[in-house]
């Protein structure tokens, strides 16, 4: 509760209305898009009863539903509506029930800190009094990537999840060793040279983590080619950044594609990983396709080495 977590990606808002939920620290949470374009993050509960506001995944508020009038959050419990800034706008049979004694100014969604930052991600922090920005709470661990993230718009092109039988500290510990690179042959032939062998680890007082970065050869390996040509922006040629944000956060910079995986505990035996692929907007058709097939060919649906594998 007292951290920021990227719970998805400003090109999954794309549109005013457009909404996704998410979960932190058991709380449900609601992200939306205004019609000013600003992204805005709430409590998704109803502050009359407590009940959840919106049980979809993602989708827009644009159209009305069979609970819900048309550009409003809408309660289905009483039918109380909400901007897409959070406010009160409609308590039904308000007259009848609360005479004057409630008004629709007294009472709104729960707005939580929200910045949008490093590539467009949604950054959401349950702690109102939260000392840090983003950047600060980051300290730095970003800035081998920064760049190459912020060069131009990013767009999620690959998404999907996984339950895992195991602490959240494995998933943790596994981005920050090493020692299973053994393991893969696709690691020996395009990897293992003189700048993997002398990367290191640099560790942040949060808890953050940056693993040394290094060329990746890729047309050392039988069917594959190299990724310059669509390397990100400011990256140099096939190479490899990554950041383990503690407690559960990865952003994995590899050549021509981004992978940013957002974990959520659900026991002490059981997370749940989120995984998101994403290029750049400006993409060709042949140039997604081909992204796509990079970043398929490392982490899924059928890729070599998905957290999964845990």
């Amino acid at each position: 509760k007292n951290v920021w977590v990227p719970v998805c990606h400003e090109s999954e808002l794309d549109k005013p209305y457009d909404f996704r939920t998410v979960t932190i620290s058991r709380e449900p949470v609601i992200v939306v898009r205004g019609t000013d374009n600003q992204v805005r993050a709430f409590l998704n509960v109803c502050p009359h009863r407590g009940n959840m506001i919106e049980n979809r995944p993602s989708g827009s508020f644009e159209n009305g539903t069979p609970s819900g009038a048309p550009k409003h959050m809408t309660c289905m419990f009483h039918a109380w509506q909400f901007d897409v800034k959070g406010n009160c706008v409609h308590i039904s049979r308000s007259k009848e029930g609360y005479q004057d004694r409630l008004d629709c100014k007294d009472v709104g969604l729960r707005r939580l800190r929200c910045e949008v930052k490093y590539g467009g991600f949604v950054w959401v922090t349950l702690n109102d009094k939260i000392e840090h920005s983003v950047e600060e709470w980051a300290q730095g661990s970003f800035d081998c990537m920064q760049k190459a993230l912020d060069a131009e718009p990013l767009e999620v092109f690959h998404y999907h999840k996984a339950i895992i039988p195991c602490n959240y500290k494995l998933w943790h510990d596994t981005n920050s060793e090493f020692y299973h690179d053994y393991l893969h042959y696709h690691n020996r032939i395009t990897g293992f040279n003189d700048s993997y062998f002398a990367r290191q680890n640099k560790v942040f007082d949060n808890g953050h983590v940056n693993v040394g970065s290094f060329e990746v050869q890729y047309d050392n390996y039988e069917g594959f080619e190299s990724r310059e040509e669509l390397s990100f922006p400011h990256l140099p040629a096939n190479h490899w950044e990554m950041i383990d944000l503690f407690p559960g956060m990865n952003f994995n910079l590899r050549g021509s594609a981004l992978r940013v995986d957002l974990m959520t505990p659900l026991g002490p035996d059981k997370v749940m990983i989120e995984y998101r692929g994403l290029g750049l907007k400006s993409d060709t058709p042949e140039e997604r396709l081909t992204r796509q097939r990079h970043h398929n060919s490392i982490w899924g649906p059928f890729g070599r080495n998905l957290h999964e594998d845990l």
